[in-house]
């Protein structure tokens, strides 16, 4: 069932990854976000839906245009290295057209 059951085990400390726990003990800023779609289900859908359609609308780089990052907010500094495993993994050609139907 998809509902706001995660956010109840965040305010009840029930929560499997002590990360995921840290969004409503550790932060004032997050608890307050916790607590809303704790006690209002329909505030956490209607977030959710908002969130989803942002997703959706971002350009997501493929092939040699995009890159596996070693810290997700920051850009790699040379890619070189992650550009050698992708293409070890999917191979040039493979990439090269990707990347060109996008």
């Amino acid at each position: 069932v998809f509902d706001n059951n995660y956010y109840l085990d965040l305010q009840n400390n029930t929560t499997l990854l002590t990360s995921d726990q840290s969004l409503y003990s550790n932060s004032a800023d997050t608890e307050d976000i916790v607590d809303s779609f704790a006690s209002n289900q329909t505030v956490f859908f209607e977030n959710f839906i908002l969130g989803m359609l942002k997703m959706g609308q971002l350009d997501v780089l493929t092939g040699s245009e995009g890159e596996i990052r070693t810290n997700c907010s920051i850009a790699n500094a040379d890619s070189s290295y992650y550009q050698q495993i992708i293409e070890s993994i999917v191979g040039p050609e493979e990439q090269s057209q990707s990347s060109q139907s996008t």
